[in-house]
């Protein structure tokens, strides 16, 4: 059985997020979620769930990536958690829809590496 702390683990954690968001943005318009609240809570919270399994991922495989800001990605669940009063309905839509859309791609590569090694 794996550690749910395992940076595989993680990054199906990532993964299932981003899925669970682009699935409930898809064929929607900002105007469609704006003041929806299941809609914003739950986009926050994946968002929040993606912050946490990065900042858990190692450096060294983070670093391997450079072109993804990570900092960004852990510093979005502080401001979740921490200054939830900051938090934008219009950032949030874009989180969900341009940058995690992009960050997909990355992730599943980083799965291929696990995938691929035979440890």
């Amino acid at each position: 059985m794996s550690s749910a702390k395992a940076p595989d683990i993680r990054l199906r954690h990532i993964l299932d997020q981003i899925d669970g968001i682009v699935a409930a943005t898809k064929d929607k318009d900002f105007t469609e979620v704006q003041g929806n609240f299941l809609y914003e809570r739950a986009v926050e919270r994946a968002v929040q769930i993606i912050s946490e399994a990065a900042k858990e991922l190692p450096a060294d495989l983070r670093g391997r990536y450079p072109d993804i800001h990570w900092d960004p990605i852990i510093r979005i669940g502080n401001l979740l958690r921490h200054e939830y009063y900051r938090i934008r309905s219009r950032d949030m839509w874009e989180i969900a829809t341009v940058h995690l859309p992009l960050l997909h791609p990355v992730i599943v590569r980083m799965l291929e590496e696990f995938d691929a090694d035979p440890r």
